[in-house]
């Protein structure tokens, strides 16, 4: 019996993404926050990460280094980052650090963000959340392993 496309794991994970995307999108647009959702991700990488170089923010939102260089050109221009230039191993690296602006940003998105997703979340037992949230990881680290990146 052929299993059909609906019922395979990859369409389940690629369908549970695309409608976390579609949630945030509709957030994002409705409250106005004057950022696009990669760029509050790209944001809140840089809030969290001390010293975040280019290549980190890079490897950890999964863009090419030439779109996370543009990215954080856009952020810097709002406002919400500084980029400095460091020497590292001989090489420049570019950090970004955010700005006061920008960690209040991140602050207020997560007053709205924090009820969905704990809505969400309600929906599972504490167990059955790390059961996911251990599962993806593991498979997330064995697709790794096939997939080639330019970061």
């Amino acid at each position: 019996m052929k299993t059909r496309y609906e019922n395979t794991l990859f369409y389940q994970i690629n369908s549970t993404a695309k409608y976390f995307d579609k949630l945030f999108e509709q957030i994002f647009k409705s409250a106005n926050f004057g950022v696009s959702a990669t760029e509050h991700l790209a944001l809140s990488v840089i809030c969290e990460t001390k010293d975040c170089c280019q290549r980190d923010l890079a490897r950890i939102i999964l863009k090419d280094r030439a779109n996370t260089g543009k990215l954080a050109k856009n952020l810097q221009d709002k406002g919400l980052i500084i980029i400095t230039l460091r020497t590292k191993n001989n090489r420049p690296v570019k950090i970004l650090s955010a700005t006061e602006k920008g960690q209040k940003l991140i602050e207020e998105t997560l007053v709205i963000f924090k009820p969905v997703i704990e809505k969400i979340e309600q929906e599972f037992s504490k167990d059955g959340l790390n059961n996911i949230k251990q599962s993806l990881q593991n498979f997330r680290k064995v697709v790794e392993k096939s997939v080639k990146t330019n970061i």
